[in-house]
């Protein structure tokens, strides 16, 4: 685990060939672009994108204020320049055992509510086939536990820089048996760079690349920790499975996909199936693609292959969770090249513009991902990417430099900005409630964030007594999973019936936003007035006869 975890930090910088007499070098996740020009969105070209600008939200809304004849109440919102609000997925994330910028106050270790880690094949697989340990995941996965984390993963079959197994002369991360049936075939894996490179158009790779993610979901839909169901611990989990690393590219060990031998060029039926592999394997789970996935030819870069059947695919699949979000490796780098695969992407399918749905996926799937392993101006650009892509998360850290204090505030407020910002801004309820007889409650509620949550979260009221213990509540017909941002309030009324087991007196009325299986901490709202238990008062003093 070590190994691995020091491969990953390292520099890898993505060589790549002359391409009509330029010599470009990309750094998808790795290095500095030779060729980079000013990367930043110019307003008046943002304005025609129709892209939200990069500026501070203002801590006002227009909102419906609802009437139900009871006692209204008007909630300030806690304002943006404040302390961020460290809420349960978004902002930065744990990446592996890095937590490197005092997220949100300096001097200040703040554990983080989500964390990051990748894995390789032969860490769940050993040298025959069906050979699954799964003792170095549940270590993981369980520290993440432990401190109350949702954990998300990658598995790379791919590692340019080594390590994993060996055999044959090379190193490889998938597993011995695999080689041997892939050496078996008529077009074989091969060695490229002291490294095994698969056969993606193998029916034994995708067979077993099922197999594995089968092996893995079976795992998480059974294993526990401490009373905890790891199928209600996963975030998001990564598209891999081909490329460097498994970023859907092919840096450091080629410069060109035409040095693939002849037949192992993948097709674009086998990279479907890898992503097949993906949808099929973890059914339930929400997945997010490599960037690089979407280039279609679009940035004319050689190591780059994905064609625009296969971007379309990745851009438009889902499984039972939903859509697949999209992970870029590289936030902060202002490569020209990374543009060109997202808002620039000048390939369509269908007659659909890829940058369509790449730029609106946001609005159904997370976007998320990490710093590029090498300092870019201190990450001058990271906060403007985060808006425009209207990014959840990142990885804190991965950053490959020391951490200063411009690096340290650029950081911080790229977190801030991320993901979702809700609040109420006015609320009715009765003062004084009929035992067995209906009451409405209405509130108006806003997301003034630049995403939606994610997950799944319940609005509950509740009465609670002198004590601070709830003797009734009720759950709201409201979902804030995917409550889109917006500059108005939605109204929303609900009807409850407290029972008559209730005893009469007087309670205090307060709202919550609740993990449905209690994993998570409750949502914190940016508004002001939250109790110690992390509700807000809706009324002090309520009668209920």
């Amino acid at each position: 685990m070590t190994q691995n975890r020091s491969l990953l930090l390292r520099n890898k910088s993505l060589m790549l060939a002359l391409l009509t007499g330029i010599s470009i070098l990309a750094s998808c996740h790795k290095g500095p672009d030779a060729l980079s020009a000013d990367n930043e969105v110019t307003a008046a070209e943002r304005r025609r994108r129709q892209q939200p600008p990069t500026t501070t939200p203002t801590d006002s809304t227009t909102t419906t204020t609802p009437t139900t004849g009871g006692t209204a109440v008007t909630f300030t919102e806690v304002p943006f320049s404040n302390t961020d609000l460290i809420n349960p997925g978004r902002g930065v994330e744990q990446w592996h055992n890095a937590n490197e910028v005092n997220v949100p106050t300096e001097g200040v270790n703040t554990t983080r509510t989500d964390m990051y880690y990748r894995f390789s094949w032969v860490q769940f697989e050993g040298a025959t086939q069906g050979s699954y340990n799964f003792s170095t995941f549940d270590n993981i996965i369980n520290g993440a536990i432990s401190r109350k984390q949702k954990f998300s993963f990658g598995i790379m079959t791919l590692n340019p820089d080594g390590g994993g197994t060996s055999y044959g002369g090379g190193s490889s991360y998938y597993p011995q048996y695999l080689h041997d049936l892939m050496q078996s075939e008529s077009v074989k894996d091969f060695l490229k760079n002291g490294v095994w490179v698969p056969n993606y158009n193998s029916q034994n790779y995708y067979n077993r690349l099922l197999a594995l993610h089968q092996a893995i979901n079976a795992h998480l839909e059974s294993g526990s920790y401490n009373g905890v169901r790891y199928k209600d611990v996963i975030n998001y989990i990564d598209i891999r499975g081909y490329g460097s690393w498994g970023e859907w590219h092919h840096g450091s060990l080629i410069s060109n996909m035409s040095e693939f031998p002849a037949g192992a060029m993948p097709t674009a039926a086998s990279l479907k199936k890898i992503v097949d592999a993906h949808l099929l394997g973890f059914p339930n789970y929400r997945l997010v693609a490599m960037i690089a996935g979407f280039d279609a030819g679009s940035t004319y870069i050689p190591l780059f292959y994905s064609p625009a059947e296969v971007a379309y695919y990745l851009l438009t699949a889902r499984n039972n969770a939903g859509e697949i979000g999209w992970r870029r490796d590289q936030w902060g780098a202002t490569d020209s090249y990374i543009s060109g695969l997202l808002e620039n992407n000048t390939a369509s399918y269908n007659g659909v513009a890829l940058k369509t749905l790449i730029m609106n996926k946001w609005k159904n799937a997370p976007i998320v991902g990490e710093p590029p392993s090498w300092n870019d101006n201190n990450f001058a650009a990271l906060e403007s990417q985060i808006r425009l892509y209207h990014a959840t998360s990142f990885g804190n850290g991965n950053y490959g430099t020391a951490i200063n204090s411009t690096i340290s505030t650029n950081v911080r407020a790229a977190s801030k900005a991320a993901g979702y910002r809700i609040k109420i801004t006015n609320a009715e309820a009765p003062g004084t409630i009929t035992r067995g007889a209906a009451f409405a409650t209405k509130a108006t509620w806003v997301n003034v964030g630049l995403a939606p949550a994610y997950d799944n979260w319940d609005v509950v009221f509740e009465l609670q007594n002198s004590s601070g213990t709830a003797v009734w509540s009720g759950t709201s017909s409201l979902k804030l999973k995917l409550f889109q941002p917006s500059s108005s309030g939605t109204a929303i009324t609900d009807n409850f019936t407290v029972p008559t087991t209730v005893a009469a007196g007087t309670y205090k009325l307060v709202v919550r936003v609740k993990d449905p299986v209690n994993y998570r901490s409750n949502m914190l709202l940016a508004i002001n007035g939250k109790n110690a238990d992390n509700s807000y008062t809706i009324l002090g003093s309520v009668a209920v006869k």
